[in-house]
C-alpha cells in the first residue's frame, strides 16, 4: 500500500509540475514569535505553494508575477501582511484573495493595475479586516480613467494609497469607506483640481498627502471642503505654488491642525508665469487663524516677507515645529520681532532656520572710471553700511531642537544664550560670517548634541566661545580646520568631558598630540575619516570605552602590533569593536604580513568585510588583502628564506671579518694607526672645502627685505657662514629662472620666509618646486620655513608634498622668544 501511494505522488508530480513552486524564501520569526516569509528577488512567476501555512507576513516584491489567479493564497489563511510590490501584475481574479479574512495590510504598489480595468467586482470582499491598502504607482499614463475599484466592502479600511489620475472622478463606492482616515495620492497625473474633485470621498479623512505632482497643478479654493476634519495636509514637493496652498486653507479657519507640510511646492515655471513668493498678511490670512502644531514652509523661493507676515499668528502657543529653511528672504526688518515671537510659542520644540544667503562678507565690487575718453574698471573692497549686530539671541527654554546651518551673512549676533533650557540638539554649522557668536548656558541645560561643522575651530574652540557642557553626548566638528587648534598645547575638548560620539573628519589631521583631546572616558564612537593620518594616533588607546573607530580615507599603509593588540583587547572587553579602514593606501609586503594575517583572523568587525585594496610590492600591482593574506606563501615566497639567508651571511661575514681585522690590527697595529691618523686629517681638511658655494639660500618676498638683511647679518657676521639671496648675489642680465635654480643647487640649505605677499609671488612657487627637486635628488640637506604675520592655513599648498621634511619656525614678536628662535635656527643648520 505504501509503495502504491508513493507511485501516485510521483505520477502527480510529473504530470502537474507547474502547480508546485519550490520557494527559496527566508522564513524568520518576528519579535512576537510570528512567522514571516521574505521571497523578494526570486524570479517567481506564480505564488509559491510550499511555504509554512501559518506564516503571518509574506513579501513577494521584486518578482515576475503578471496575474493573481483564483484562490492563490488559500494555503495561507493566517496572513495579516501581504506585499506584492514591484512586479508586472496586470490582472486580478475575483477570488484572488479568498480565504484571507485576517489580512490587515495589502500592498500592490508599482505594478500595472489600471484603476478602470484591473479590479473585478468582489475582488476585495473577503478582506473584512483590511486596514491598509496600497495600490499606488500603477498608472503609467495621463489618459482619462474613471475609478472602478470595488472598495465599498472595505468597511475597516483606515489608510488608502492610490494614484491620482487625469480628470479624476471617484465613484460612490468610496463614500462607504466610513473609517478611512489617511489618503495618499501618488503618481499625480493631474493639472487641475476642481472644487468637486474629492466630493465623493468620505468626510472623515484626517490626513491628506499629495507629494508627487511634477507638472504645475491649478487648484480651486474649495478643493478641500469635503474634508472638514483634516488635521494633516502634506503637499511636499508638488508643483502647486505656495500662494495656492495657503488659499485652500479657507475651510480650516479657527480650527486645529497637526501639520501643514508645504516644502518645495513653488518652482520656476515660465509656461505658467510663476513668480517667486512675496509673503503678505493677505496671503496668510487663513493660516493666521489656525492652531498649527507643525509648519514647514522651506524651499519655497520666498524672496520677501512683508509687514511681519510670519509673526502674526493668532495661536502661537500651538506651534511645536517651525521650519522655514532654504528660502531667500532677509530678516533685517523683522528679526527682533521673530525672536520675540518665539517666546510666545510656549510649546515650541523644533526651529530650523537654515540655508539662507543673507549677505556676503567683504565683497569686491567693480568701479567703472572714465577719464580722458578712456574707460577702465577697478576692483574696490565693499563697505557695508550695516554695522555688526551686537544683539544677544535668547533661545526660549522650551525649544528642544534648534538648527541654523548654511547661513551666509556679513554680520551676526553677538551671543546665543540659553537659560534653564531643555534644548537637546543645537546645530550651528557652515556659518559663513565675520565672527562666530558666543554660546552661553545659564542655569541647568540638557544639551546632548552639538554640531559646529564647517566653522573654523579657531573661531569656536580656539576663542573659547563654547561653554562647559556636562551632558553633551555627541559633538560634530567636520570641516573645521581642527588641525590648527590641535597643534597648540591646549586640551581642546575640556568643555565636553562626557561625550560618547565624536566626529572630527575632514580636518586635514596628520598628527594628534597625546593631550590634545583630553580624558574622554565615555567616548564610544570616534570618526577620524577623510584626514591625513599615516599612523593611528596613540591617543586613541587612552579612550577606554571606545568600540567604533572610523579611519577610512586616510594615508594608512598598515597597523602596528601595539595598536592591533589594543583593538583586540577592546573587542574582548566590550564584546564588539567596529573598525573602518576602506580607501587607505595599504601595502601588502613582507613587512606587513602580520597585519594581513590579523585582518583574516581578528574578530573585530571590519568594513568591506575586511577586504581592502593594497599595493603588492612583490608584484608591483594592486590586489585585495583577502587574496594576498590567504596565499601569503605564493605572494611572498622569498620573505622568510631571504631573512635567514641574510642572517647567515651576515654572521659568517662578521666572524671572518672580525678574525681578519684582529689579526691585521695586531700585526700592523702601529702602521695602521699612523695611516689612519694621516688620512683622517687629510679627509677632514678636504671636507672643510665643500662643493657648495653657499651655506644657505634665502627665498623671500618684497615685504620682508629688512628681515633678510637682519638674517644676513646674523648668519654671516655672527655665525661665520655664507648666504645667497637675490638682491646681492644674482648676476645681472642672466635668466632669473636659471639664476634661481643654479643658486639653490649651489646651497647646502634653503630658508623660505613665508609672509602675506608670498601668495602672490610666482617666483616663490618656482623656488618651492626647485627645492623639492633638489631635496629628492639629495643635494639639499635641510628646508626651513619661517612664517611671519601669516596663519598656517594660508601657507601655499605646494609645501604639502615635502611637509614632512620641513623645519617650521613661527617667528615670534617678544624679544625673549626671538632669541630662542635664533638659537633654534642655528642648532638646526649648524
Amino acid at each position: 500500500m505504501d509503495n502504491m501511494w508513493k507511485f501516485i505522488v510521483v505520477c502527480i508530480t510529473c504530470l502537474f509540475p507547474y502547480r508546485t513552486v519550490f520557494a527559496k524564501c527566508n522564513i524568520t520569526l518576528n519579535m512576537l514569535g510570528y512567522k514571516e516569509a521574505s521571497c523578494k528577488h526570486q524570479g517567481f512567476t506564480s505564488i509559491p505553494t510550499n511555504l509554512p501555512p501559518d506564516i503571518k507576513k509574506l513579501d513577494l516584491s521584486y518578482n515576475r508575477l503578471t496575474r493573481l489567479d483564483a484562490s492563490g493564497f488559500r494555503r495561507y489563511k493566517y496572513l495579516e501582511y501581504l506585499l506584492i510590490d514591484n512586479n508586472d501584475i496586470r490582472w486580478l481574479h475575483t477570488t484572488a484573495f479568498s480565504s484571507l479574512s485576517l489580512l490587515r495590510h495589502l500592498s500592490l504598489s508599482r505594478n500595472y493595475l489600471n484603476v478602470s480595468e484591473s479590479y473585478p467586482q468582489g475582488v476585495f470582499e473577503p478582506l473584512n479586516n483590511l486596514s491598509v491598502l496600497d495600490i499606488s504607482r500603477n498608472m503609467k499614463s495621463r489618459d482619462y480613467n474613471p475609478y472602478k475599484i470595488p472598495v465599498s466592502g472595505l468597511s475597516n479600511l483606515r489608510e488608502l494609497s492610490i494614484d491620482l489620475v487625469f480628470n479624476a472622478t471617484f465613484g460612490q463606492q468610496f463614500k462607504k469607506l466610513h473609517n478611512l482616515q489617511v489618503l495618499k495620492l501618488d503618481y499625480c497625473n493631474v493639472n487641475h483640481l476642481y472644487n468637486e474633485t474629492f466630493s465623493e470621498l468620505p468626510v472623515n479623512i484626517r490626513e491628506f498627502h499629495m507629494t508627487t505632482c511634477r507638472e504645475f497643478v491649478v487648484i480651486e479654493g474649495g478643493v478641500l471642503i469635503p474634508f472638514p476634519h483634516l488635521s494633516v495636509l502634506n503637499l511636499t514637493n508638488s508643483n502647486i505654488h505656495l500662494a495656492q496652498a495657503l488659499n485652500i486653507l479657507r475651510p480650516f479657519q479657527n480650527k486645529s491642525m497637526d501639520a501643514l507640510l508645504f516644502r518645495g511646492i513653488t518652482r520656476p515655471d515660465s509656461k505658467h508665469r510663476i513668480d517667486p513668493v512675496i509673503l503678505t498678511p493677505e496671503m496668510m490670512k487663513y493660516t493666521y487663524t489656525i492652531c498649527i502644531k507643525t509648519m514647514d514652509l522651506s524651499a519655497n523661493n520666498i524672496i520677501l516677507v512683508k509687514n511681519k507676515s510670519l509673526v502674526l499668528f493668532q495661536r502661537p502657543e500651538c506651534f511645536e515645529t517651525v521650519i522655514i529653511s532654504a528660502n531667500s528672504f532677509s530678516v533685517d526688518s523683522w528679526e527682533v520681532d521673530f525672536v520675540l515671537f518665539t517666546f510666545k510659542m510656549t510649546n515650541i520644540k523644533i526651529i530650523d532656520f537654515s540655508y539662507f544667503p543673507l549677505g556676503f562678507k567683504n565683497p569686491t565690487f567693480l568701479n567703472v572710471i572714465t577719464k580722458d575718453n578712456v574707460t577702465r574698471v577697478e576692483k574696490v573692497q565693499g563697505k557695508w553700511a550695516r554695522q555688526h549686530n551686537s544683539m544677544t539671541v535668547l533661545i526660549p527654554s522650551q525649544i528642544q531642537f534648534f538648527r541654523i546651518t548654511h547661513m551666509m551673512t556679513e554680520g551676526s549676533f553677538l551671543e546665543l544664550k540659553a537659560k534653564n533650557s531643555f534644548l537637546r540638539h543645537l546645530e550651528i554649522s557652515y556659518f559663513e560670517t565675520d565672527f562666530f557668536p558666543r554660546i552661553t548656558m545659564e542655569g541647568f541645560n540638557s544639551l546632548d548634541h552639538l554640531d559646529l561643522s564647517g566653522i573654523s575651530s579657531v573661531k569656536t574652540i580656539g576663542d573659547a566661545k563654547i561653554p562647559f557642557l556636562i551632558h553633551l553626548k555627541t559633538l560634530i566638528l567636520r570641516e573645521t580646520n581642527l588641525i590648527n587648534v590641535l597643534q597648540t598645547n591646549t586640551t581642546i575638548l575640556r568643555f565636553c568631558p562626557n561625550i560618547i560620539n565624536l566626529d572630527i573628519s575632514n580636518n586635514y589631521i596628520w598628527k594628534i598630540k597625546a593631550n590634545s583631546l583630553g580624558q574622554l572616558h565615555n567616548l564610544k564612537h570616534l570618526n577620524l575619516s577623510h584626514n591625513l593620518l599615516e599612523t593611528i594616533p596613540e591617543v586613541v588607546t587612552t579612550f577606554v570605552s571606545l568600540d567604533e573607530l572610523d579611519l577610512s580615507y586616510n594615508q594608512l599603509t598598515t597597523i602596528g602590533k601595539h595598536i592591533r593588540v589594543w583593538i583586540d583587547n577592546m573587542h574582548n572587553k566590550h564584546g564588539s569593536f567596529k573598525l573602518y579602514l576602506s580607501n587607505n593606501p595599504l601595502i601588502c609586503s613582507c613587512d606587513t604580513t602580520k597585519f594581513l594575517r590579523w585582518i583574516l583572523t581578528t574578530k573585530v568587525e571590519l568594513d568591506n568585510n575586511g577586504n581592502y585594496s593594497c599595493w603588492v610590492s612583490s608584484r608591483k600591482s594592486i590586489n585585495y588583502t583577502t587574496n594576498v593574506a590567504e596565499d601569503l606563501h605564493h605572494y611572498f615566497v622569498d620573505c622568510d628564506n631571504t631573512v635567514w639567508i641574510k642572517i647567515g651571511i651576515s654572521l659568517l661575514v662578521s666572524v671572518l671579518s672580525s678574525v681578519l681585522c684582529i689579526a691585521l690590527l695586531y700585526n700592523f697595529r702601529w702602521r695602521i694607526m699612523f695611516f689612519l691618523f694621516r688620512n683622517f686629517r687629510r679627509f677632514a681638511e678636504k671636507g672643510l672645502e665643500l662643493n657648495f658655494d653657499y651655506d644657505v639660500y634665502i627665498s623671500y618676498s618684497d615685504d620682508c627685505v629688512s628681515f633678510v638683511k637682519e638674517l644676513q647679518e646674523k648668519v654671516e657676521h655672527e655665525w661665520g657662514f655664507k648666504v645667497c639671496f637675490e638682491d646681492r648675489d644674482f648676476i645681472v642680465g642672466e635668466s632669473i629662472a636659471s639664476e634661481r635654480a643654479t643658486s639653490i643647487n649651489r646651497c647646502r640649505h634653503i630658508i623660505f620666509l613665508v609672509t602675506p605677499s608670498i601668495v602672490k609671488n610666482e617666483w616663490t612657487r618656482f623656488e618651492i618646486e626647485r627645492a623639492k627637486y633638489e631635496k629628492f635628488s639629495k643635494n639639499l640637506q635641510k628646508i626651513v620655513v619661517i612664517t611671519r604675520d601669516i596663519p598656517l592655513d594660508t601657507i601655499p599648498i605646494e609645501f604639502s608634498t615635502i611637509w614632512k621634511d620641513v623645519l617650521l619656525i613661527q617667528w615670534p614678536v617678544e624679544m625673549d622668544e626671538v632669541q630662542f628662535a635664533w638659537q633654534k635656527l642655528r642648532l638646526w643648520f649648524f
